[in-house]
Formats: C-alpha cells, structure tokens, sequence
C-alpha cells in the first residue's frame, strides 16, 4: 500500500474557527480547523455550490456563506438534513504539516452510542 497523503498547508497558515482553500491532485477542497482539530471537505456546497472556502468554522460545523447551511466538521453531513453529505478527506498533521489523503470519505452520520 503507497502512502497517498500530500502536504497541503503548514499548521499556522489555518487560522482557528476558520478554513483555507487548497487542490490537491487537481481535487478542490478546503481545509479547516475547528478549535484544536482540523478537518478537509471538497470545496463546493452540495446545496448550491457555494464556495465553503468563504464559509466559517462555528461550534463544530462549516457554514456555508451562500445559504448557511451548516455542515458537521466531523461527518460532512448537513446539520438538519444528514442525507446531505459533503465528501471529506482524512488530515494529520506530522509537525508543523498539514497533510490530507485525497481519497474521498463520503460524509456519514455517526451512530450516537
């Protein structure tokens, strides 16, 4: 198995509550940081296609500028209609790096347990 992730940001470059635009492999996403965690979702709302790179990071969700749908950092799903996912990525951070794996997670809500 080949390591697939691509460095995309330096930790300081993502401010907190707030998400920066990235491409990785010609794939356009943003990559966000919400408190202490940071999160990657494809770029565009399922909703209307609003650039969630002018979105906002608040209480655990990614808010889209256009309509305000708000969108879990976790899961990618929409906060009142979970049907609706964003396709996320996995992050990590080796260092002071961002690295994101840009094979798509499709958004899934969790189970509550």
């Amino acid at each position: 198995m080949t390591e697939t992730w691509r460095m995309v940001a330096r930790v300081g470059d993502v401010k907190p509550n707030d998400v920066i635009a990235v491409v990785v492999d010609g794939t356009e996403m943003v990559v966000g940081r919400d408190g202490d965690r940071y999160f990657a979702t494809q770029r565009r709302c399922v909703h209307r296609g609003g650039d969630l790179a002018e979105g906002i990071v608040s209480r655990g969700h990614l808010i889209c500028p256009q309509h305000a749908w708000r969108f879990s950092t976790e899961t990618g799903c929409q906060a009142e209609a979970s049907e609706f996912c964003l396709a996320t990525y996995r992050v990590r951070v080796v260092g002071d790096r961002i690295e994101v794996d840009p094979s798509p997670q499709m958004g899934q809500p969790r189970s509550k347990s």
